[in-house]
């Protein structure tokens, strides 16, 4: 029952119920016990009811009944979509927008610490300088992108064209001023600043801002990268020496004139944040879209993807869908924010909460969804063929079951009894990341031809029996050169002349023989199945044989009727009256 209502309250965002319940719901993977969800949420234009379902790394509450979900207490979709994620997690069919509307908008509320303050999220890696202390960059998101997960760990996918959102901050330390003696310092900072921020894709160099945070675009990425960010920070500092000549010590005073010495020292302390990352890409797909010759109302059309993908559009509603479903979590590490300073840190639960798109195999082969014309399906997955895969392994806080094993498959064969052989023109393929689609163009069909098969017998005799199997295009009669011809429980392929010879028993007076083609997505030039049938001979003795079989009957039975005839004759014609003697 729950299942049906989510599914229902979330068809705008294309969500489906998965995994089963368990334990009560709580907080997961904060040692500071600050909650999972973002209490400042929903904001940026992210839906309350959208909202709800993307964190999915909470621990949910099974025992939530039917009662919860109805009636008076459920009083909107908001509160629906609130209980339902303390009860479940949610897969999504697309990644869904909602994540990269949430980052940037969440990415804007960092406020970094003063002169003396360093604030950054508990999982950033910190270094000291000279006088720069706790210093840091980090990724707070890569995006579009989608952490895919395998049996054998998990590969961050980018488009070819996207942002780095990082954020850096640092504090500065200064000696303490000595005024004390004949030989005094006094240090202030005069400027500070995290001067640049660069991102890099393997040692080159994409693009350069400034300031604590900053919004790093890339474009035509491909193959797998490493992208870095580098910081930049600089503090300007002045030291002011002063010396007196004539310092009474006694009295700890100086009666003469102090000598001052100004310096202006500029240190800098460079940090990095690295993330390694594969291009998805979607041009090296291909396609056929095929014809039947002898059923006008069926079409279809062969498309290798060449790449993950979640979704494949035709004509509209039409849809197949893979095996790769998704769901959204926070970042480890973002839950708490630790402002530190040379004395102490404070804790706090973070402004910043950045989510990320993850994929899984949810079934061990791609569908159709339960879309339909006139009643039946519009769409038939033929066969879908790729890389034999064992199921990830999800973290234990997400609530779904990845497929034990699965196919990644990266081509698959559709057909079609209710669409329009046009429908398959051009099909869109959706990738496994937000955003990201590849229109085919199928425009130049290949046809399913039909075929023609005759069986004739060569020889044959009371056991055995040779038959000739011979192929033909129907329309044009050119021998048929693929393919197998069965017949009964044997089978051989055809030759290039379009010809099989068989030996079968005998024990039926017909030979029924099946011509069995290659399957029309895996060949360039498909055929149509064929059936024929034909009377082996009456198997008829030769003359040869009927003479001698007419001499051994003659001399068996001679001395019998002699003998009958004779015994009749002694009887005076009384044993069988052949005889008369009278």
């Amino acid at each position: 029952m729950i299942v049906t209502i989510g599914l229902f309250v979330f068809v705008s965002t294309t969500a489906v119920l998965v995994g089963s319940v368990t334990a009560q719901s709580g907080q997961v993977g904060n040692p500071d016990n600050t909650s999972v969800v973002p209490e400042y949420g929903p904001a940026y234009g992210v839906e309350n009811s959208t909202f709800q379902v993307l964190w999915s790394e909470d621990v949910d509450d099974g025992n939530l009944s039917v009662d919860d979900f109805e009636g008076t207490n459920v009083s909107s979709d908001g509160e629906f979509a609130t209980r339902l994620a303390q009860s479940t997690d949610v897969s999504f069919e697309h990644p869904p927008d909602a994540v990269a509307t949430w980052n940037n908008g969440d990415f804007d509320g960092f406020s970094p610490g003063g002169e003396d303050e360093s604030v950054h999220p508990d999982g950033a890696s910190l270094e000291d300088g000279e006088y720069i202390k706790d210093a840091y960059v980090e990724i707070y998101a890569v995006q579009p992108s989608t952490i895919l997960h395998e049996d054998n760990g998990t590969t961050q996918y980018v488009a070819p064209d996207g942002d780095v959102l990082a954020i850096s901050d640092y504090r500065v330390l200064l000696p303490e001023d000595d005024t004390s003696g004949s030989e005094q310092d006094e240090w202030s900072l005069t400027e500070t600043s995290v001067d640049s921020i660069e991102l890099k894709a393997d040692g080159e160099t994409l693009s350069t801002s400034d300031g604590h945070q900053a919004t790093l675009s890339y474009e035509d990425l491909s193959g797998s990268v490493e992208l870095t960010v580098k910081a930049e920070i600089t503090a300007t500092i002045k030291h002011v020496s002063l010396d007196c000549p004539d310092w009474v010590v006694v009295d700890r005073v100086c009666e003469g004139i102090w000598s001052e010495e100004v310096d202006h020292l500029e240190r800098s302390k460079t940090v990095t944040a690295s993330r390694d990352v594969v291009v998805s890409q979607l041009s090296e797909n291909s396609g056929t879209r095929v014809e039947f010759e002898a059923d006008d109302d069926r079409t279809g059309a062969v498309i290798n993807a060449n790449s993950t993908w979640s979704t494949i559009d035709v004509d509209g509603d039409a849809q197949a869908r893979s095996n790769w479903w998704f769901y959204t979590a926070g970042k480890s590490g973002w839950h708490t924010m630790v402002t530190s300073t040379a004395t102490e840190s404070t804790r706090t639960e973070s402004p910043l909460r950045p989510l990320q798109v993850h994929a899984y195999p949810d079934r061990e082969t791609p569908d159709v969804p339960t879309q339909s014309i006139a009643g039946e399906n519009s769409l038939l997955i033929e066969e879908a063929w790729g890389a034999e895969q064992s199921g990830p392994s999800l973290p234990e806080n997400i609530d779904t079951d990845p497929a034990k094993t699965y196919v990644d498959a990266d081509s698959i064969a559709l057909s079609s009894a209710t669409l329009e052989g046009e429908a398959f023109d051009e099909v869109t393929i959706q990738g496994i990341v937000q955003g990201q689609s590849q229109t085919v163009s199928l425009d130049e069909p290949q046809t399913v031809h039909e075929t023609d098969l005759t069986l004739s017998v060569l020889e044959s005799n009371s056991t055995r029996a040779t038959v000739l199997a011979e192929v033909t295009e129907n329309v044009t009669a050119d021998p048929v050169s693929t393919g197998r011809i069965v017949v009964g429980d044997h089978s051989t392929s055809v030759n290039a002349s379009g010809m099989a010879v068989l030996e079968v028993g005998s024990s039926s007076s017909l030979v029924r023989g099946q011509y069995v083609p290659r399957e029309w997505w895996q060949t360039d030039r498909p055929y149509a199945s064929a059936e024929d049938r034909t009377k082996l001979p009456p198997n008829f003795p030769e003359f040869q044989a009927l003479v001698q079989l007419g001499l051994v009957t003659l001399l068996w039975f001679l001395p019998l009727a002699a003998a009958v005839f004779g015994f009749d004759y002694l009887s005076g014609g009384a044993f069988l009256g052949l005889t008369d003697r009278q």
